[in-house]
């Protein structure tokens, strides 16, 4: 698993177990963010769930899922949330001088989800992380003690959590071809379902209070409204491409919305500005595969198999900015927590219904056959003496 995230004009690269940092237009290699020996044992939180466990041990950290806070707090705080395969969310502040040189990170809390975490992001105020796991769960954890609540959950996997920019509505994709609009923290009222796709939602990205986009396994573009959720606003069909979405990413500043697939060497960038929506295909040099995308200002930032590449939005130019060779050995060794999204619809259970059926009715007349051939038997013998009777019936019992 690699991921890609961004606050300004500062990135954050997941990959395996590394974590790095880098400016963008610096010209240097991304440096460690944080070394995992540096966590804090007295701030790994136990678990608030009905049966406690103990933390789980792996034989190797791999980063799940990453996102970044959303303000700039007035005395210079940001914080990222890491999730990993330990079933744990760590939360780090950092700090950065005023040329944006990172000059201190430190471990705040470390909470424990259930199962293993798939999406997470922050709230509107930044107090709270919101997770969504394997199981279909939704919890919320503290940044501030790593107290945690659940929150909602669905029946099948979560894929993708995001919050409206006002914060009221947070928004859940789930591998059952689902969209949810929920009500936050009230997240017992439901608001919305957008219901369209015919395979699992992978992604999600918000345009305003009202417009988010989604897609998936069934390559079909969807814009809803949460007002008005009976069908989709817009569609952007692109079945013709070889691969399921594998990851949205909206850029609002220059109303275009970035869309990339699995093993798939396109990205294909929508101006979601124009009505009807207008599309173009990009090839990325040097790259045939991509893990992540974010969008910072007016560039597309593009994580590739062995690049981290910058697309500008207005000269569609592209810049790969440089990075280490053990990054980019993680970036090619790393795959998906789960390789396939897709349903296994390979056994129907109503063909095997009929096809048994026959045979099930064959074997009830054969078995109600014998029934009244018995009866007919047992008639015929009432006049006999009881002894031999009850000797007969007997035999007919062991038989």
């Amino acid at each position: 698993m690699s991921f890609i995230t961004s606050f300004g004009d500062r990135l954050f690269i997941g990959s395996g177990d590394l974590l790095r940092t880098c400016r963008i237009g610096d010209e240097t290699e991304p440096t460690t963010f944080i070394h995992w020996n540096e966590l804090n044992p007295e701030r790994i939180q136990k678990p608030d769930f009905d049966v406690e466990k103990d933390l789980k041990t792996v034989e190797k950290r791999v980063i799940l899922c990453i996102a970044h806070s959303n303000f700039l707090t007035s005395h210079g705080r940001r914080m990222v949330a890491v999730g990993t395969n330990e079933k744990q969310i760590h939360v780090f502040e950092y700090f950065v001088d005023h040329n944006g040189v990172l000059v201190k990170c430190e471990h705040i809390v470390t909470s424990v989800v259930p199962k293993a975490p798939t999406a997470l992001t922050f709230d509107r105020e930044d107090a709270y992380v919101v997770v969504g796991d394997r199981a279909g769960d939704i919890h919320r954890f503290s940044v501030l003690n790593g107290s945690a609540i659940e929150m909602a959950g669905a029946i099948s996997m979560v894929l993708d959590v995001a919050f409206t920019p006002d914060g009221k509505r947070l928004l859940m994709a789930d591998r059952d071809e689902k969209v949810r609009a929920i009500r936050y923290p009230s997240t017992y009222v439901i608001d919305a379902f957008c219901l369209g796709h015919t395979e699992y939602v992978k992604t999600l990205a918000v345009q305003n209070n009202d417009s988010i986009w989604s897609a998936g396994g069934d390559k079909m573009l969807y814009n809803w409204s949460i007002i008005e959720c009976s069908k989709p606003l817009r569609t952007v069909d692109l079945s013709e491409v070889n691969g399921p979405i594998r990851k949205i990413s909206i850029n609002l500043q220059q109303q275009k919305l970035a869309i990339l697939f699995d093993n798939v060497e396109t990205i294909v960038i929508v101006d979601i500005g124009k009505e009807p929506t207008q599309s173009v295909s990009v090839n990325v040099s040097n790259e045939s595969q991509f893990h992540d995308i974010t969008s910072t200002g007016n560039h597309f930032v593009v994580l590739g198999r062995s690049t981290v590449t910058l697309i500008d939005l207005i000269t569609m130019s592209q810049t790969i900015h440089p990075i280490d060779n053990e990054l980019i050995e993680s970036l090619k060794q790393t795959n998906d927590a789960v390789d396939n999204l897709f349903k296994n619809v390979t056994h129907n259970n109503q063909q095997e219904y009929e096809k048994g059926k026959p045979k099930s009715l064959r074997q009830l007349n054969r078995s109600a056959g014998s029934s009244t051939t018995t009866h007919r038997l047992l008639r015929r013998l009432l006049p006999l003496e009881p002894f031999l009777l009850s000797f007969l019936l007997f035999y007919c019992y062991i038989c």
